[in-house]
């Protein structure tokens, strides 16, 4: 006993020299910062999973008439029987909670980390160049309808991006 109460005191004793360990530190520090992913870099493969995501959801629901292959509604006929409302909100919830779900199962853990340190900003920016880029092929947009649509899209894409304990626990099942 009295042999662990002397190496406390030693080391309370030896912790004021931290010259050495604040250079191991401050080495380990630059080896975490060298080999963690850039945010310009993962911004940009959101933006390709973003693409992808959108080539397959355009192809379910057309987004604001906005419909890439086959004819037809799609989902929107389903949504459109609730009601209108639920339709454009429902439509942007589908349309961004893909894409969030494809970013969390395709990016590395460290990627992810980097997206949900600004999630606010980056579910924001994914959903309002969403919309500009429909209002720009639209054009008939209203304020209520883009507004239920963001709010459908930014409401899905927390959730989604909040649930990767549950995307975890699936996939390490198979």
């Amino acid at each position: 006993m009295k042999d662990i109460k002397n190496d406390f005191e030693s080391f309370k004793n030896d912790a004021g020299e931290t010259a050495g360990s604040s250079f191991v530190l401050n080495k380990i520090r630059a080896e975490i910062s060298a080999s963690a992913p850039k945010t310009s870099s993962v911004a940009l493969k959101l933006g390709g999973i973003h693409l992808v995501s959108s080539f397959f959801t355009l192809m379910a629901c057309p987004q604001f008439g906005t419909r890439l292959f086959f004819s037809g509604e799609g989902l929107m006929d389903f949504f459109m029987k609730i009601s209108p409302s639920f339709c454009q909100a429902f439509c942007g919830a589908f349309y961004l909670a893909v894409t969030f779900l494809m970013a969390r199962v395709l990016l590395k853990y460290d990627e992810w980390l980097v997206l949900m340190r600004s999630r606010v900003l980056t579910i924001g920016s994914v959903a309002l160049l969403s919309l500009g880029a429909f209002a720009m092929l639209a054009r008939g947009i209203s304020f209520e309808a883009g507004l239920l649509w963001v709010f459908g899209a930014v409401v899905a894409a927390e959730m989604a991006s909040a649930s990767r304990m549950t995307l975890k626990k699936v996939f390490s099942r198979s």
